[in-house]
């Protein structure tokens, strides 16, 4: 084995990680799919094609009526409306105090908190935007029009993928979804 390691040449690794990965990734999809197949069939009770299987004598469900589910379902339903109305009277008296309710001291914490990650959030982002344009601003000086352009690409090569396939989806929308008028 190590033997034919040797022998692959070093110009080849390269290309032969790639193709490694890629296999990864596409099992790695291929494997999350036929999991998320298997949860979705086992959610909804659905069985196989394969699984099917002939039965002369099988008969609907539906004909047959189960009155001590119907009862536990009048049951469930009649719950639920002393529920309801349980909650509409609390809310009418809730209304009636003034319409807010206290809150609890971990309650105010907690939107505090939230609050206060919100501002970091929002002044890293700040902070991370000039940064980028003053390094964008550098970049502009040191680069040609066309090598920052060949910059960004190598630098940020997911990023510019996504935004071509965004940008050429839409220019093909435009141009199928315009209906041509001759003059």
């Amino acid at each position: 084995m190590t033997e034919t390691l040797n022998t692959i040449p070093p110009e080849a690794w390269p290309l032969i990680e790639l193709l490694f990965n890629i296999t990864m990734a596409t099992v790695g999809i291929w494997l999350a799919i036929t999991v998320f197949v298997w949860w979705r069939r086992s959610a909804s009770n659905l069985t196989p094609v394969n699984a099917a299987g002939r039965n002369k004598s099988a008969q609907p469900d539906f004909l047959k009526v189960d009155d001590q589910a119907r009862a536990q379902a009048e049951a469930r339903g009649e719950a639920f409306d002393k529920q309801l109305v349980r909650q509409e009277r609390e809310a009418a008296k809730a209304e009636a105090r003034g319409g807010r309710e206290r809150r609890s001291a971990s309650q105010k914490i907690a939107g505090l908190l939230s609050f206060l990650m919100s501002l970091f959030t929002l002044a890293t982002m700040i902070v991370g935007a000039i940064w980028q344009v003053s390094r964008m601003g550098q970049l502009m000086q040191e680069y040609s029009t066309f090598e920052r352009i060949v910059a960004v690409v190598q630098n940020h090569p997911i990023s510019f993928s996504v935004a071509a396939l965004v940008i050429g989806f839409h220019v093909f929308r435009f141009f199928t979804d315009r209906q041509w008028k001759e003059g």
